[in-house]
């Protein structure tokens, strides 16, 4: 059962969180309150498609998150949708896929509509009638999703979507090719370029006391005199 629910800048709703109890709970509203939209952050918790549209405007993303109870066990599925990029999705706070949204929530919420398919309809309950019927052991099959599953969380976690981790492809290969060019040699690079620094930074003062040492050493006809230190005895 569905107890509590979490919006943020989904379409009109900026912040709201509903506290859902046992039996009928009925949401209603004048047009453009936003019933519409709690309807919609269910459908996006059970695997539904993410539209960017959907985001409040002046938002970066919406986010939804549901509390789900059935007998000890406590679920909480969220869903992040951002006005760039594709959708994320989380299981009890983890990264998840949509796929497995979609599994998890066909078995904890049945949506009804005008236009909307009932549970018996759905791809996923058919398959899982005739898999029932068929006898079929679906251990190898559900170890394989499970690691692929991982897998998509883990390349979610290496750069987001694939135009992102394009640019950041571009962007190493730039440096790389800027490293290439600069023709490093020597694994002291970084001291030497220190000690050049250092002796650079005075660069200013260096021509001072070099023309003050010109005019010192000669006169004003330009001719030159030199001083001769005496020796000690």
């Amino acid at each position: 059962m569905l107890v509590e629910l979490h919006i943020e800048n989904l379409g009109v709703i900026e912040d709201v969180r509903i506290d859902l109890g046992p039996g009928l709970t009925t949401v209603t509203g004048e047009t453009g309150a936003g019933k519409t939209m709690i309807v919609e952050a269910i459908s996006l918790l059970v695997g539904s498609r993410a539209d960017a549209t959907v985001v409040r405007t002046g938002c970066d993303e919406a986010r939804v998150e549901g509390r789900f109870v059935t007998g000890d066990d406590e679920l909480i599925l969220a869903r992040v949708v951002p006005k760039d990029g594709r959708s994320r999705a989380y299981v009890n706070g983890r990264l998840a896929t949509v796929g497995q949204l979609e599994e998890l929530g066909g078995a904890l919420v049945d949506m009804h509509g005008q236009h909307d398919q009932q549970g018996l309809l759905s791809v996923q309950a058919q398959r899982e009638a005739l898999d029932e019927f068929a006898d079929v052991d679906l251990t190898d099959l559900r170890a394989a999703r499970e690691q692929l599953t991982q897998l998509d969380a883990l390349l979610a976690t290496l750069g987001g979507d694939e135009r992102a981790r394009a640019r950041e492809i571009d962007l190493l290969r730039f440096q790389v090719r800027e490293i290439t060019e600069a023709g490093l040699s020597s694994e002291s690079e970084d001291d030497d370029l220190s000690s050049e620094e250092d002796l650079l930074a005075d660069i200013s003062g260096n021509k001072e006391a070099m023309h003050l040492a010109t005019a010192l050493i000669g006169d004003d006809d330009g001719m030159q005199t030199c001083w001769v230190r005496p020796s000690l005895p």
